[in-house]
């Protein structure tokens, strides 16, 4: 009898012995499971915090070239607005009415300024070639951004499809002159007798190069407005 019960109480101090063990084990797999969730939370928000810093450092550089080429849009902006008021004044005159003395100026604002448009792609080409542009959480702020360079690619398009109106009525107009820096009147005069010289003052593509600029410009103003506002909440 006494033999069995030192078995039984051998047995139950194994038993006992084992559970505190595994108790200890899964005490210890706990803390582990533990260290390494708080591990992988530290680890999230340090990576969050560096994308943070990465987005509003995008967000600066952006801004910054976004304010130059909203620069170079007003000015080209009021050179389309300044050509497409002389065109209509010198559309007065395609008929034989010549009715306005500087006919010569009104030709030459159609003609002599710039048309062209290079936007400054620094920031967007980093954030194209690092996909960066995941890193800008404003879904809508985001969307904007890559409207606003399709938009760029649209008024590019058109400004060369003008230009090439623009040069081909040059190259025209040289057959009638003798100095194409210096028409004078008479030379002038003599144009408007000519039909396709007029038809392609009447499609030179002005009002459609103000409209894209026009719209370029107001997105960038937008975008602009946008990135400043989401620069306020950081």
């Amino acid at each position: 009898m006494t033999r069995i019960w030192k078995n039984n109480r051998f047995r139950n101090f194994g038993q006992n012995r084992i559970a505190k063990y595994a108790l200890y084990a899964v005490g210890e797999i706990i803390l582990v499971v533990i260290g390494i969730l708080i591990a992988l939370q530290v680890n999230n928000w340090n990576e969050k915090n560096k994308n943070s810093k990465k987005e509003v450092g995008y967000l600066r550089n952006l801004q910054q070239d976004l304010r130059i080429d909203s620069l170079r849009l007003a000015e080209l902006k009021n050179d389309f607005e300044v050509a497409v008021d002389s065109k209509k004044v010198f559309e007065t005159n395609l008929d034989g009415n010549y009715v306005n003395d500087s006919l010569v100026t009104h030709f030459m604002n159609q003609h002599y300024f710039v048309n062209d448009f290079i936007p400054n792609t620094t920031t967007l080409d980093e954030l194209t070639n690092s996909n960066g542009l995941n890193l800008i959480n404003n879904e809508v702020l985001r969307r904007e951004i890559v409207t606003l360079y399709n938009t760029y690619e649209d008024l590019i398009l058109k400004l060369q499809l003008g230009s090439e109106k623009s040069q081909r009525i040059l190259a025209h107009t040289s057959n009638y002159v003798n100095d194409i820096t210096s028409i004078t009147y008479d030379e002038m005069y003599s144009l408007l007798a000519d039909n396709y010289f007029k038809n392609q003052i009447r499609m030179n593509y002005l009002v459609t190069q103000l409209n894209a600029t026009q719209k370029a410009y107001n997105n960038c103003v937008a975008t602009l407005n946008s990135i400043g506002k989401e620069l306020q909440y950081d």
